[in-house]
């Protein structure tokens, strides 16, 4: 008698984990459709090229820093 309700519990709980397996691994949800996002459109917004006055300092880009700080420093020493 017992040798048939072990048959029996065994077979369920096989019957049970091969369930969850399917509803882990195989089984879908439905998707959900995730919202779109709603886009705002930005109010300021530039464009264009913009006039600078010192345009060297611009244009060599780093000797001109090394020689606006050499200019400091000089002006700090006098």
């Amino acid at each position: 008698m017992k040798r048939r309700i072990r048959k029996i519990v065994n077979f369920f709980a096989f019957n049970l984990l091969f369930f969850a397996l399917y509803l882990n691994f195989i089984h879908k949800d439905k998707t959900v459709a995730e919202p779109v996002p709603v886009q705002t459109a930005t109010p300021a917004t530039v464009t264009g090229t913009v006039p600078v006055k010192d345009a060297e300092k611009y244009i060599n880009g780093k000797a001109a820093v090394t020689n606006e700080k050499a200019a400091q420093s000089d002006a700090a020493k006098l």
